[in-house]
């Protein structure tokens, strides 16, 4: 009796691979045939999925999206009542950030799909909702923590959240770099979560 493939498990399985040579070699080397190679398997089998490597790569996006985000989205569970919003967003910061291995290579692919996405329509959406999702979450919690008293109360935290994320985003390339170690990027944010802070808290 054939074996039972499980579709989806074999996209992310092919998505796993992109991981791995974009983070390893960019964008240019994560070709269908490179991808089969990464994943241990034939390049028919990439192309019964992915007729291109743009249709590959936009699902790349929305699976990397998805990774990044489940792991902010457990920790904003454990956060879920009043609580220490200020620990959550330095959590979520070294989520983003290219802390270890696995990181480093999600930041470099999806610094490279950022590159790419200014000539790839498609793939500037999918970078875009998942901007607009993040942004709203961090604001919803930065203006959550000024109404509970542990943020400063007259925080504006649309634009707080911006100016986090963006700190986020320069940091990590910084760490990319090595112009930052990962420590010194991590206490930096935390000196600005700090600074968030009421006086003599």
């Amino acid at each position: 009796m054939p074996k039972k493939v499980d579709h989806d498990e074999r996209r992310r399985h092919i998505a796993e691979a992109v991981l791995r040579v974009a983070g390893r070699d960019g964008l240019d080397g994560a070709t269908l045939r490179d991808v089969a190679v990464e994943a241990g398997i034939s390049l028919g089998s990439v192309q019964h999925y992915f007729r291109n490597k743009d249709e590959m790569l936009r699902y790349v996006v929305g699976y990397l999206g998805e990774q990044v985000t489940a792991r902010i989205v457990a920790g904003m569970r454990d956060h879920a009542a009043p609580g220490p919003v200020r620990s959550f967003l330095l959590s979520m910061a070294a989520e983003m950030l290219p802390l270890d291995d696995r990181r480093r290579a999600e930041r470099r692919a999806g610094q490279a799909f950022t590159a790419r996405a200014v000539d790839v329509p498609e793939l500037g959406e999918a970078l875009r909702y998942g901007d607009r999702w993040l942004h709203g979450r961090v604001a919803e919690l930065i203006g959550r923590g000024g109404r509970d008293g542990e943020l400063r109360p007259e925080l504006d935290a649309e634009r707080e959240a911006v100016v986090l994320l963006a700190m986020i985003e320069g940091l990590a390339t910084d760490i990319l770099l090595g112009m930052r170690d990962p420590g010194e990027a991590t206490e930096t944010v935390r000196y600005h979560l700090d600074r968030l802070t009421p006086q003599g808290s």
